[in-house]
């Protein structure tokens, strides 16, 4: 997965680095890259909460949805049949497809302070 800045200046691979909330510069996210000693700020939050719910969000983008195999696809969305189970989105695939392929060409990027609710 890509880590893109809340600017969108700056990409970087999530797999190989360490990002943190810094504890020098509040409310700040920073990013570091495996070997490497600097550190870029990633992110600029209004609050310790913000910087809290955007690392969250980071998270539970690189987690993605949960992918189930079933039997037969329910005349549900996606989101409906994860609500009933009790664990969000999902995405089903039916078993007798069991050849889905996921593309690893995806990105987070941090979102702006007043795009975050806490």
């Amino acid at each position: 997965m890509r880590v893109i800045s809340q600017d969108g200046t700056m990409d970087f691979p999530y797999e190989i680095s360490t990002i943190f909330i810094y504890p020098k510069i509040e409310n700040v996210i920073a990013i570091q890259s495996a070997g490497d000693s600097e550190f870029s700020i990633i992110g600029r939050y209004s609050s310790k909460e913000k910087a809290i719910k955007a690392m969250e969000m980071l998270r539970e983008a690189y987690a993605g949805m949960p992918k189930l195999n079933v039997d037969e696809i329910p005349n549900l969305t996606p989101q409906e049949f994860g609500e009933k189970l009790g664990i969000g989105d999902v995405l089903l695939c039916n078993k007798t497809n069991a050849d889905v392929s996921f593309s690893s060409n995806y990105y987070f990027q941090f979102p702006q302070d007043d795009g975050i609710e806490v």
